[in-house]
């Protein structure tokens, strides 16, 4: 089974259940709103190069369904990092993996004062290009069964790439690591198996999609077991994490020792 896969048919499973809790944008998306959000992106993101499409958006519902968005669309997603260099590392994933379409937002942008280059496309412009007849399409693309629903979209192989991420370059220049679906998706069972997690769990998902650690817990076991991830941008920002925690009573959440310190 593969990753977007599971997503979907989480999505019939749990049409009415929050699939995401947007702390950053104050959205609250059930699991048929987001189905039908990734199917969207899905054919928006066929109109760019077949192949690699790059990814720079902070922790989000936005993020998370452009991930599976490009998956079902049968685009890779080369998750780039933006908190240091985002310019430098965004060229650079263009360059490594040979391809020039980069997902971001206006706002990540203005943020962090890096310019718009070549080939970006704010998911902004995405959004508001959508229009009621993509909407009604893609409403009506979830009604199908399960078994039709996955043949519209993009298929392959467990072997087939899912994510592209980079090393932090410590030794000479970041390498582009291919993760299988296959690979995330062995690490989303031991996981999974270790905690002792099921789909009645609330995941706090604060961590960075562009690393291995918050791409495989906070995006995929979410997707996978069919939880609901509450999603922040901000895993530093502990008086807020603390907030979100008391508001909204996830049962998991991970980060590294640091993090931890600074929330307790």
């Amino acid at each position: 089974m593969l990753l977007h896969q599971q997503f979907i048919l989480n999505a019939k499973r749990f049409p009415d259940k929050l699939a995401i809790i947007d702390k950053t944008t104050d959205r609250r998306v059930t699991y048929s709103r987001a189905l039908i959000g990734a199917l969207i992106l899905s054919k928006k993101f066929k109109k760019y190069e077949p192949g690699f499409i790059g990814i720079m958006i902070p922790t989000s519902a936005g993020c998370a369904l452009a991930t599976v968005g490009a998956l079902m669309s049968g685009r890779i997603p080369v998750m780039i990092n933006y908190s240091t260099g985002a310019e430098a590392n965004a060229k650079y994933a263009q360059s490594k993996c040979k391809f020039k379409t980069i997902i971001t937002s206006k706002a990540l942008l203005e943020k962090i004062k890096c310019p718009v280059i070549e080939g970006m496309v704010m998911i902004e412009d995405i959004m508001a290009g959508v229009t009621t007849a993509d909407k009604i399409s893609a409403a009506l693309q979830t009604k199908l069964p399960s078994a039709l629903l996955l043949k519209t979209v993009h298929g392959g192989d467990e072997n087939d790439t899912a994510a592209i991420l980079f090393t932090s370059g410590s030794e000479k220049d970041p390498k582009a690591v291919q993760l299988t679906h296959k690979n995330i998706y062995s690490n989303i069972r031991n996981f999974g198996a270790y905690v002792n997690i099921n789909e009645n769990d609330v995941l706090l998902a604060n961590l960075v999609f562009f690393h291995v650690f918050g791409l495989t817990v906070n995006l995929w076991v979410s997707f996978t077991y069919g939880m609901t991830m509450v999603s922040y941008a901000n895993p530093l920002d502990f008086q807020t994490i603390c907030n979100i925690a008391r508001d909204e009573k996830p049962t998991i959440m991970v980060g590294t020792p640091s993090f931890f310190w600074g929330y307790l």
